[in-house]
């Protein structure tokens, strides 16, 4: 079993999240058209999430985030009930692979000024969405 914990103050990350540059070079066009879809705090909280997942993440797979693994290989996405699937393509997705591990599970919470993600995986899953 692996598990990646990341926490993260939303209105220090609110400027990156309107930054045009850091957005593309961060988001998927997935995660940045789910965002754009709310309204101004709404949106800042939601990609504040979506980074502090893909921090997560990075963490159950044993890596940082320019180790072999880019921002953008690792994809975050509401699925049909709203809780948060995980896609991972290229560098992400061969480290995964290598290190036997498959699905990601998470949990995202916000309260306050914070968003916390909880992401695990057990060795041996069956592969994250491609």
């Amino acid at each position: 079993m692996r598990i990646g914990v990341d926490l993260l103050s939303i209105s220090r990350f609110s400027r990156v999240s309107r930054h045009p540059r850091c957005r593309t070079l961060v988001f998927t066009p997935a995660e940045l058209a789910e965002a754009d879809g709310l309204c101004g705090e709404r949106r800042a909280e939601r990609l504040a999430g979506r980074f502090c997942a893909k921090e997560a993440t990075a963490k159950v797979l044993g890596r940082g985030l320019g180790q072999g693994l880019g921002w953008r290989d690792i994809e975050i996405t509401a699925g049909r009930w709203g809780a948060p699937e995980v896609t991972l393509r290229g560098g992400a997705r061969r480290i995964a692979e290598e290190a036997g591990i498959g699905r990601i599970e998470m949990s995202l919470s916000h309260h306050g000024d914070f968003v916390v993600c909880v992401a695990a995986a057990a060795v041996g899953d069956a592969p994250s969405r491609a």
